[in-house]
């Protein structure tokens, strides 16, 4: 009955807003009054229609089907909006649950993802055991309106590895950290990234589920930072992709240990210049494919401001991946100098040289092995006496994926620090379960 009632109101309004009839250059009160009668006779043919399939339908007492009330549900839920902008772009949300179960054998100074193993307590108990879920990762991404024929997205992603309140119980109150927040125009062969996100130099990382904040051999041979940035990448040729941009001026230096507002005035931002970074990758296949080859040659150069000095820092990384069937193989190599904040030289401000390699088996689509070793030598400083001068890292992981959204891994990792004549190893183990939605 309603849906008739709309149905004739809407073709009355129509008829008194059609100024273009003929009709109504002669007797406007003659043809409307015409109209009005067509229109209510109309009116009473479909509601005799709709009252008679109502009859018919009540008469014939027929249930649904189980299948079609199903069908019925799925549709009334996805017609649902889930997650919605402003500006009413899609917008889907992203993460992943993480939880771990951890143990240390020596002075770990991270104790769920450690890098450096420090002196032994005067007591000499340095072992340590927990569990934390500060890796479990949150975000965003949506899709932005086209510009010509180019695409254009955003990324939000965030984490809760950003340390811990000053409370009797901090340790599962774990602080919000940003770990990636971009906007992308993308093109068929060309694209604009604007935001924080990975550096372009070195960007593979070891394949490990328990260091998911902060990637495996960091500090141990794997160059890596997260910063703002601004690049350009360029498809070539079919296998020829190129990438340039400038990166936020951040010299890795000390702040200390208390909490900060605002981020200070160190060495890099009183440099007054963003450094520069450029990779030239060579690839074939693709990553979840049989068959793979990936290669990339990059660069990074940047500037610090040390008292009145100016003093440069530089970076050059050659990564590559390969894959043939159930094998496969991964990796870093770089020489740096200054390069501490991507945590060459084992985070200190000195000449450094090292990298990573990995073993990869996949025996079937739910099981995989991994095993590799890193090494980041330091061979110099010109600021102060060497801390360490050397990180040794040897790990194995096994993967197994429960299914697509939930995987559990067993890791172990050996850590060896060398400081003056002292080697201080460390033996972690890791035990982890995610979620992914």
């Amino acid at each position: 009955m309603r849906h008739s009632h709309t149905f004739a109101a809407s073709l009355v309004i129509a008829s008194l807003t059609a100024g273009a009839h003929p009709a109504f250059a002669q007797d406007p009160a003659t043809d409307i009054a015409r109209e009005l009668a067509a229109l209510r006779a109309e009116v009473r043919e479909l509601r005799a229609k709709v009252d008679a399939l109502t009859a018919t339908g009540a008469a014939a007492d027929v249930p649904a089907s189980p299948a079609m009330a199903m069908l019925q549900t799925q549709v009334a839920e996805l017609a649902q909006t889930k997650v919605e902008s402003t500006t009413r772009f899609p917008v889907k949300l992203f993460g992943t649950v993480h939880s771990g179960v951890f143990a240390n054998s020596a002075n770990a100074n991270w104790l769920d993802n450690p890098n450096i193993v420090n002196a032994t307590p005067a007591n000499g108990q340095g072992g340590t055991m927990s569990a934390s879920v500060r890796q479990t990762r949150i975000g965003f991404t949506a899709d932005g309106p086209t510009i010509g024929s180019a695409r254009t997205n955003a990324v939000v992603a965030m984490d809760f590895f950003g340390g811990i309140p000053g409370f009797q119980t901090g340790q599962v109150m774990g602080l919000p950290r940003v770990l990636v927040a971009f906007a992308r125009i993308e093109g068929a062969r060309s694209a604009v990234e604007v935001g924080q996100d990975h550096v372009i130099l070195a960007p593979r990382d070891p394949t490990s589920l328990a260091a998911y904040a902060f990637p495996l051999l960091f500090r141990s041979g794997n160059l890596y930072l997260r910063a703002p940035q601004a690049r350009v990448e360029r498809l070539l040729t079919s296998r020829l992709r190129a990438t340039a941009g400038i990166v936020a001026p951040v010299g890795g230096d000390l702040v200390g240990d208390a909490y900060l507002f605002v981020p200070p005035a160190l060495g890099g931002e009183r440099a007054r210049r963003p450094g520069v970074q450029a990779r030239l990758a060579y690839t074939t296949g693709e990553a979840s494919a049989p068959r793979l080859l990936d290669v990339g040659l990059s660069g990074h150069t940047g500037w610090e401001r040390r008292g009145t000095d100016l003093v440069k820092s530089w970076a050059t990384a050659v990564d590559f991946a390969a894959r043939r069937d159930v094998i496969g193989v991964a990796g870093e190599l770089f020489v740096a100098d200054n390069a501490d904040a991507f945590g060459g030289a084992t985070g200190l401000d000195a000449p450094s040289a090292g990298g990573w390699s990995e073993l990869q088996l996949f025996p079937s689509d739910r099981v995989s092995f991994t095993a590799g070793l890193g090494v980041d030598r330091v061979s110099g400083s010109r600021r102060f006496t060497l801390a360490r001068g050397e990180n040794r890292s040897a790990y194995a992981n096994v993967i197994f994926s429960l299914t697509p959204e939930v995987q559990a891994s067993f890791e172990y990792r050996w850590l060896r620090t060398l400081a003056g004549s002292a080697e201080r190893p460390n033996h972690h183990f890791d035990w982890v379960l995610v979620h992914k939605f």
